[in-house]
C-alpha cells in the first residue's frame, strides 16, 4: 500500500468528520468483535460449546454460515478423495 497507517486514520477521520482517535477506537472495536467471533465459531466448531450458546454469543446466521463452510468443505474433501 502507498498509504501508511497513519495517513488512512488522516483521511477516514476527515472524511467522516471524527477524530484520529475516535477512528482508531472504532478499529479496535471491529477487530476485537471479528477476533470474538472467529473465537466462538472455533470453539462451536470443535464441540467446545454448543450451538445453542454459539447462537446466543455471535447470532444464528453467523452460526448457520459456518456450519454451511464447513460442511463445503467437508463435501470437497470427500469428492478429492473420490475422484
Amino acid at each position: 500500500m502507498d498509504t501508511d497507517l497513519n495517513q488512512q486514520v488522516k483521511e477516514i477521520a476527515e472524511a467522516r468528520g471524527f477524530t484520529g482517535s475516535e477512528i482508531l477506537e472504532q478499529a479496535l472495536e471491529r477487530g476485537v468483535e471479528d477476533l470474538w467471533v472467529d473465537l466462538v465459531l472455533s470453539r462451536y466448531i470443535d464441540d467446545k460449546i454448543d450451538r445453542e450458546t454459539a447462537i446466543n454469543l455471535v447470532g444464528r446466521d453467523r452460526v448457520k454460515r459456518a456450519e454451511q463452510e464447513v460442511q463445503a468443505i467437508e463435501d470437497d474433501v470427500r469428492w478429492g478423495l473420490n475422484a
